[in-house]
């Protein structure tokens, strides 16, 4: 079974086989419900349409790049006489003369804060999943080191995995003895504080 065209070329062809076919076979289609006339006016209406709509894109796209291109022209000039004006003025004053400020001193990268809510959700044989919260405070972090030591006797903390989200897959860890685990978030700044701890026994 044939299907109606949604696009509007292949309707406007429909539409001209259609007044063509009505046209050349009277005696076939002696009375359609809608004069062919009618359908020719509609069919021509359409095109129109279609037409007037494809000039107004085309000549919106060209009225956005003439747009683009005299805004880029414009940000140019503008910002090289932004640099002539830092390089001349003598006080931030001289240059609210013309709309600008001094530029803002960089905010120095500070360390990450305290990870939150150190959890141990899976954990097996000489395995353990470590899940936690990013900090609430502090610089942004680059990653997270786990660290794991032995509880009694009591030994030094030891770097276990990094991570750069808020889980790490930890693996052949000691067996039968109890841990305890902490996470650190880390970046260029150095090291924050550590999170809470938990144990586990694998």
């Amino acid at each position: 079974m044939a299907q109606f065209p949604l696009d509007a070329a292949h309707i406007l062809a429909l539409a001209d086989s259609m007044i063509a076919g009505f046209t050349a076979n009277p005696e076939v289609f002696p009375s359609p419900p809608v004069s062919v006339a009618q359908m020719q006016a509609e069919r021509d209406a359409a095109a129109a349409a279609h037409d007037a709509q494809l000039a107004a894109q085309a000549a919106s796209k060209a009225a956005t790049e003439v747009k683009t291109d005299a805004f880029s022209d414009l940000t140019g000039t503008m910002k090289n006489n932004v640099s002539y004006a830092e390089f001349t003025a003598r006080t931030p004053a001289d240059l609210s003369l013309i709309g600008w400020g001094p530029r803002a001193e960089p905010t120095p990268l500070a360390p990450p804060g305290q990870p939150g809510s150190l959890d141990i959700p899976r954990q097996s044989a000489g395995q353990a999943q470590l899940v936690w919260e990013k900090p609430t405070s502090g610089g942004r972090p680059a990653f997270y080191k786990a660290e794991a030591r032995t509880v009694n006797p009591a030994g030094a903390w030891q770097l276990k995995g990094t991570s750069t989200s808020l889980k790490i897959e930890l693996t052949d860890l000691v067996r039968n003895v109890e841990l305890e685990f902490r996470v650190i978030a880390e970046n260029a700044a150095g090291a924050g504080t550590p999170s809470n701890t938990v144990t586990a026994v694998l």
